[in-house]
């Protein structure tokens, strides 16, 4: 869960915070329709790729984001870097990024 309420600023967040590059093309028609599903591919200084699937959708009512991040790579370590970058700052606004690493 986040707390972001639209679907292509909570993407365009993602892409931020862990330096991939997004697949998916025209991604600024999904604000309407509620869901978005987009890829993202990064290859690391060392030739490691990495593939993250982001599957999320926006309740009617309530205007909440909720849905899957799904990391995969060759290495582990990779994965879970990824999922911890994310899951530390999935919340955080832009201007709080830079704060909130270590």
């Amino acid at each position: 869960n986040t707390d972001f309420m639209d679907l292509t600023e909570y993407l365009n967040h993602i892409v931020k915070i862990t330096n991939m590059k997004c697949l998916t093309p025209d991604i600024d028609h999904y604000r309407e329709c509620g869901f978005l599903a987009a890829n993202l591919y990064a290859c690391s200084i060392f030739g490691e790729d990495a593939l993250l699937n982001l599957s999320v959708e926006q309740n009617p009512s309530s205007k909440k984001i909720t849905g899957y991040v799904r990391i995969r790579s060759k290495t582990q370590g990779v994965a879970l870097s990824l999922g911890d970058k994310i899951t530390s700052n999935q919340r955080t606004s832009d201007e709080n990024i830079g704060n909130s690493r270590n």
